[in-house]
């Protein structure tokens, strides 16, 4: 696919933006040059990019992704502590300002 010079004009114009002849001459060499290797990425198989990345064409169906959920105190401090550096709190919650409504 070619880009010409009115294609990148009429991007501009779209994206509400003004470019000079110089520089849609400019943005249409780059912007061919990107389709380029678009182009050449499409030529490379999915079969062959999996094989070579080392991806089993039929891998299992169910793998648990899920690490084991442990709490861990540094992430989640007594809740007297938070209290206590909390600027107001009430019941045993910490209160904010009304926001909503």
């Amino acid at each position: 696919m070619s880009l010409t010079q009115s294609d990148v004009q009429k991007l501009a114009s779209l994206s509400r933006m003004k470019l000079s002849d110089e520089e849609a001459a400019q943005f249409t060499k780059e912007i061919d040059a990107i389709l380029g290797y678009v182009e050449q990425i499409k030529e490379v198989s999915a079969g062959e990019a999996a094989a070579s990345a080392g991806v089993h064409a039929n891998p299992p169906l169910h793998r648990n992704m899920m690490r084991e959920d442990i709490a861990d105190q540094n992430l989640n401090p007594d809740s007297s502590e938070v209290l206590s550096r909390a600027p107001s709190h009430q019941d045993g919650l910490v209160k904010v300002k009304k926001i909503l409504g």
